[in-house]
């Protein structure tokens, strides 16, 4: 198998179901969730060895590449989106990037990053028979093979034509009801909706222009100025967000007569719930998935996991517990979807609970929130890595106070630049331009008292900036 094969995984979600590990600015495909890799690093190395690292690609929110998410997508090939526009102006955007700058015509493998695959040598030989269907020419998706009647999925139904392993796809399905799902499982023939493709770059363009045609004559203006010599990044920045909503497989694959499905399985699951993680949890001799601080006695067939806290649990049954610094979920086994009711109630609220952790990670290291008054005063730690620098930024609504509990920081504040230890501190006055760095080999560590009348993230005005993060 000779021809070029690269992979885009779309890691753009913002995650609710998983709430409250998962936040809008770290949702699941960053989180650890079954092992030592987040489920993006699991779904980029689940490619190899048919595709290599060096050819995966993935296609995110600026907001995830310079936020909390920074660690997880460090040295990878990033498609920036400025905004969230659905998988079909995603995938054009890639296409389009893989077959300008690459040699010839790609072989385009197209993956959601947030699910979780158990049998990878199975994965690697439905991906091995896709790449040889999509070198034919055709628009490839895997078929998930249904063991129950689903209704959260949509459906794929095919037939079995001639030799091989490909088979004609007859019609997509909306998420049916009960009585449906069974039905189609009943019939056979009908497979779940993976949400992951393979197909030649030059097909799928050619397939978008005639089904999309907004979407093309938006890509054909990038294409036009990044050929023309901007940098592409630069043009998805500032033309992006003229791409209509639309997802791939209402916009394409529902209406192309030339779609291939590869029957696949492959232990898959969407992990769309706790409920889902504790079934692909290894349990306990009590049916128990327990992890981190926990102390358990006589509990049964429950999820019990703490993020730092101990979590003291006595004679519960059925039951998903979740801490982490700043919240608890409670719920019933079997009730964990409604947890997108608990993150719209938060929406409705001035906090930030559905959108950050108390600890929030950014490029040069962390900063984690020790108190939020509410009464015109918050208390911050700042951990800064070694080599780490903040941006030169300016606040307009508050004023800081710095007192350095370990390492040495390397400290401006206007038109002064000075060294401070252990012990040491400073005044940063409202509206003063300032820049905290590490230039030392051991973590620095301060404590950060802000003073004002509005507290918020965004009162920070940006001058210049190391991790390309918007000024």
């Amino acid at each position: 198998m000779n021809h070029t094969i690269k992979a885009v995984v779309l890691a753009g979600g913002s995650g609710t179901r998983l709430w409250p590990l998962s936040r809008q600015q770290l949702p699941k495909q960053f989180l650890k969730l079954n092992g030592n890799e987040s489920m993006l690093g699991a779904t980029i190395s689940r490619l190899s060895p048919l595709v290599e690292r060096k050819d995966a690609w993935v296609i995110t929110g600026e907001k995830h590449a310079t936020g909390e998410a920074f660690s997880e997508l460090d040295g990878l090939h990033l498609i920036l989106e400025p905004c969230g526009r659905n998988t079909a102006p995603a995938i054009a955007v890639a296409a389009a990037v893989m077959r300008d700058f690459s040699d010839g015509d790609p072989v385009m493998v197209v993956l959601p990053s947030d699910h979780l695959i158990t049998k990878k040598d199975a994965f690697q030989e439905c991906l091995r028979q896709a790449v040889e269907t999509a070198m034919s020419g055709k628009l490839v998706t895997f078929g998930l093979v249904p063991d129950a009647p689903e209704t959260g999925f949509g459906y794929v139904q095919a037939e079995k034509q001639g030799e091989g392993p490909a088979q004609k796809v007859v019609r997509f399905v909306e998420k049916p009801n009960v009585a449906a799902a069974r039905q189609m499982l009943d019939e056979g023939g009908y497979y779940w909706n993976s949400g992951m493709f393979v197909w030649k770059c030059s097909v799928i363009l050619a397939e978008i222009e005639q089904y999309l045609p907004k979407v093309w004559t938006v890509l054909e203006r990038m294409r036009a100025k990044w050929q023309a010599g901007e940098r592409w990044q630069d043009v998805i920045r500032y033309e992006f967000a003229e791409m209509p909503d639309v997802s791939i497989d209402y916009g394409v694959m529902e209406k192309s007569a030339n779609v291939a499905l590869i029957s696949a399985d492959i232990g898959w699951s969407d992990v769309g719930s706790w409920d889902a993680v504790h079934e692909m949890a290894v349990h306990d001799a009590n049916g128990n998935d327990i992890s981190g601080n926990v102390l358990a006695i006589d509990c049964k067939n429950s999820l019990l996991r703490s993020e730092g806290r101990l979590l003291a649990a006595i004679g519960l049954e059925d039951i998903i517990v979740v801490e982490t610094p700043d919240a608890i979920l409670l719920a019933r086994a079997g009730e964990s979807q409604r947890v997108k009711e608990i993150v719209e109630e938060l929406k409705k609220t001035t906090g930030t609970l559905h959108l950050e952790h108390v600890t929030v990670r950014r490029p040069w290291g962390s900063y984690t929130v020790l108190e939020d008054s509410g009464q015109g005063y918050k208390l911050k730690r700042i951990d800064v890595l070694p080599g780490g620098c903040l941006s030169l930024q300016a606040h307009q609504h508050r004023a800081e106070h710095w007192v350095v509990v370990s390492g040495t920081a390397t400290i401006t504040c206007g038109d002064l630049t000075r060294t401070v230890p252990k012990n040491g501190g400073t005044y940063i006055p409202v509206g003063e331009m300032h820049r905290l760095k590490n230039r030392g080999k051991m973590p620095l560590q301060l404590i950060e008292v802000q003073v004002g009348e509005y507290l918020g993230e965004d009162d920070i005005e940006r001058f210049e900036d190391s991790y390309g993060r918007k000024l």
